[in-house]
């Protein structure tokens, strides 16, 4: 129970999407072992799901790595395509890359980050949040890799604040603290 509310609070509320639980939910596939998962069109005229997967205890036993779990996934493509041509759902900025990381202090911290990730992507910017929990240098790094000219950096101090500190990568500064909307007007001029 703990995971169903520890998912159900990460994903939050969902624009134009619904987050159920189906305990009666099936995949064709013997070697799921726990939690399986599927994903269906809000729109158009696609039967069936477009993304599905699941939790599997020692499927690669059978090649030889014993006592290995996992989890896997996999997307229709042809399906996702027929979908988005269907409802004109194509991004305009389809090349576009990331403007915006958001780093990563562990856990409390990523998922207040989520929140803020959903704004500044439904004002249509193109962001992330790391991974996982990292060293500052290593997702610095990381932004720069990518090309990734800003990083949101929320804290213990910006959380109570209520406020991000936005450094611009490659500027010898340490950034300056602003709320989200400040940030996202920055970075949609």
């Amino acid at each position: 129970m703990k995971d169903l509310s520890f998912t159900f609070d990460a994903v939050g509320d969902l624009k134009n999407a619904t987050l159920k639980f189906d305990p009666t939910l099936a995949r064709g596939l013997d070697y799921y072992t726990g939690a399986i998962f599927e994903v269906k069109a809000a729109e158009g005229t696609m039967p069936g799901s477009i993304c599905g997967g699941g939790r599997y205890d020692d499927l690669t036993g059978i090649f030889g790595l014993k006592n290995m779990s996992g989890v896997g996934i996999s997307f229709g493509a042809d399906r996702i395509y027929d979908v988005l041509l269907e409802t004109d759902k194509f991004p305009a900025a389809l090349g576009s890359s990331t403007q915006l990381l958001f780093a990563n202090f562990g856990e409390k911290e990523a998922m207040h980050c989520l929140k803020l990730l959903r704004q500044v992507r439904e004002a249509g910017i193109a962001a992330e949040l790391y991974p996982d929990q990292a060293k500052l240098p290593k997702q610095f790094t990381y932004a720069e890799k990518k090309g990734i000219p800003y990083v949101a950096i929320v804290g213990e101090t910006e959380m109570k604040e209520g406020t991000v500190t936005l450094k611009k990568m490659g500027a010898n500064e340490k950034g300056t603290a602003m709320p989200i909307a400040a940030v996202i007007d920055l970075l949609s001029r």
